[in-house]
């Protein structure tokens, strides 16, 4: 598996395991971004205790986790027919930390509690007898984010106040394709990352020595890879019971962005509906995005649904609908009948938030001049603008994203001026700074503007 830019993720690990005091570390994300591989990245070099759980029974879990701990550390104690209980278990850990550094990482501790639901309450009760006081690194890691926040990040957590760091691992972003796809162009890169999104595990799937419709046919649109029902599984592994997600999930992926739209699409009630979509915000699956600009986001009465997750936007919007169909006529007919006429489009629906990432890259390496605190968009009735990056309550950015196959023109640049009106609170139009992001480049009246500092021009072909 490719391994690229978690490298402040694993300076903040190291940091901790010299500190050279008790440290208890939660380490969380969704499934497939990439935290076991981090976690034996970071310590690939340390004399370290890995421990992975998984779904099965309590004393089935203590056995391969005193096998795992003899391999490294043996004692009489861990050779025993019957496994000890975790309290011998930890406390023997805790003993060895009192002598030296220890690194323990318990992965998929979600499913330690599910085998033996006390384990919390223990670890809590050992951690503030001994643990505190010893050398032991306990890192715990898990995947299911609403249980990892709930159960061991949570007020109500046995646990709560103990931690000494936590770190939730996010996907990807853009720039890091680059490693993933030498090959492609930064407009197929693009195109990869508002299909795939950032999450490593589909990423991998995918190979630059192949086109982009060669890949979806082959890592996608196939019924025995990987990437095929990848959503419907992890929702299952999620949700007790996944269908009326999975309907909301689809409503919003065609675009039904507002709640009333949600609820008549699904043909649910309007409370069930709102709690799935908490869930599902809890999930980090979607998000309800409110105009940039708004000083009270969670207050604001425009805000819509968006999903989070590139890839999950893609198997809503292409492969759920045509499941039945893919068996009878075959990936091939899918993919140039239903997928390709509605590609280009799929990919401007999220084109913005992308630029929101490129323009802080190319703020990040020097290319941009600009400070700024938030971006994303803003809109107010049937008026919108794709990117504002707002410092303080003043927007002080204000740009239109477009993907598509003509070069921008000066009918943009104008438009864009005129709605930059709107937005600036009576402050002056000319103190807004503007910008363009093409696909395809810019006409030359656009360019010779760009060169006399009038507009910012972001020509995605050029960036690296």
């Amino acid at each position: 598996m490719i391994f690229v830019n978690r490298e402040s993720e694993i300076q903040f690990l190291l940091d901790r395991m010299k500190s050279d005091k008790a440290e208890l570390v939660i380490v969380y994300g969704r499934r497939r971004i990439g935290k076991t591989e981090l976690l034996r990245n970071a310590f690939k070099k340390e004399k370290a205790v890995y421990f992975v759980a998984d779904l099965g029974a309590d004393q089935d879990q203590r056995r391969r986790f005193s096998e795992t701990l003899n391999l490294i550390y043996p004692s009489p104690l861990l050779q025993t027919e019957i496994p000890p209980e975790w309290e011998s278990l930890l406390r023997y850990i805790i003993e060895l930390g009192g002598k030296e550094r220890i690194i323990l990482m318990m992965d998929e501790f979600p499913y330690l509690c599910s085998s033996h639901p006390a384990l919390p309450s223990i670890l809590q009760r050992i951690w503030d007898d001994v643990g505190k006081d010893s050398k032991l690194y306990l890192i715990l890691s898990g995947s299911l984010v609403t249980f990892m926040e709930r159960e061991v990040l949570g007020h109500k957590s046995p646990l709560y106040g103990r931690r000494t760091g936590q770190l939730l691992l996010n996907p990807l972003p853009l720039y890091t394709l680059k490693e993933f796809f030498p090959r492609y162009s930064p407009e197929d890169r693009i195109s990869a990352y508002a299909i795939l999104g950032g999450v490593p595990a589909y990423l991998i799937q995918f190979s630059d020595k192949l086109s982009l419709h060669q890949n979806i046919e082959k890592q996608i649109l196939n019924p025995t890879a990987f990437l095929h029902d990848e959503v419907r599984f992890i929702l299952m592994e999620e949700l007790r019971d996944p269908k009326h997600y999975l309907s909301a999930l689809q409503s919003i992926a065609f675009g039904n962005t507002r709640m009333n739209d949600i609820v008549q699409r699904t043909g649910m009630e309007r409370g069930p509906v709102s709690k799935y979509l908490s869930v599902l915000q809890d999930l980090r699956l979607i998000e309800r995005e409110v105009p940039v600009t708004e000083k009270h986001p969670e207050k604001s009465r425009k805000g819509i649904y968006r999903l989070s997750d590139h890839f999950f936007r893609f198997w809503f919007r292409f492969i759920l609908p045509y499941k039945s169909r893919l068996v009878e006529d075959g990936g091939r007919k899918i993919l140039e009948k239903e997928i390709l006429p509605h590609l280009d489009n799929f990919i401007g629906q999220v084109f913005d938030k992308i630029c929101v990432e490129i323009l802080r890259h190319r703020v990040n390496k020097g290319k941009i001049n600009l400070t700024y605190e938030s971006a994303g968009r803003w809109w107010s009735g049937n008026e919108e603008i794709d990117l504002v990056a707002v410092e303080g309550d003043h927007p002080i950015f204000a740009a239109e994203c477009k993907w598509s196959k003509k070069p921008v023109g000066i009918d943009i640049l104008r438009d864009l001026q005129r709605k930059a009106s709107l937005i600036t609170s009576g402050g002056r139009v000319a103190d807004l700074r503007l910008g363009l992001f093409s696909r395809s480049g810019f006409t030359k009246e656009v360019e010779a503007l760009g060169k006399r500092g009038e507009v910012d021009l972001i020509d995605i072909r050029k960036i690296d």
